[in-house]
């Protein structure tokens, strides 16, 4: 299962798509407060590696990044517009991990 979570997480976050990176996703905190910051690490951090779903979930929500793979997920403009980072991405592990388990 671990496998498959992890290719479904670069297939669905790491598209090829050309876009500026905001200046807040390049390094911790990535667009996030430094205490709801260091709770998604604690809660996820045994899950998924942060350095590299952070960013890109910060790209997505403030640099225009391609949001397909949000969509297909199930989240819209507005869930993205209107949530935290933080908030974006224990929401994504969440969907992801439901996602996982239908396929298995």
């Amino acid at each position: 299962m671990t496998k498959y979570f992890a290719l479904l997480f670069v297939v669905l976050i790491f598209c090829p798509k050309a876009f500026a990176d905001d200046a807040r996703c390049k390094a911790p905190p990535y667009g996030m407060s430094d205490h709801d910051f260091k709770l998604f690490v604690e809660l996820f951090g045994h899950i998924i590696t942060p350095a590299r779903m952070l960013p890109a979930v910060c790209n997505v929500k403030f640099a225009g990044a391609d949001r397909s793979g949000l969509y297909n997920l199930g989240f819209t403009d507005r869930d993205i517009d209107s949530k935290s980072v933080g908030t974006l991405a224990s929401d994504m592990v969440v969907a992801m991990k439901k996602l996982a388990d239908k396929v298995q």
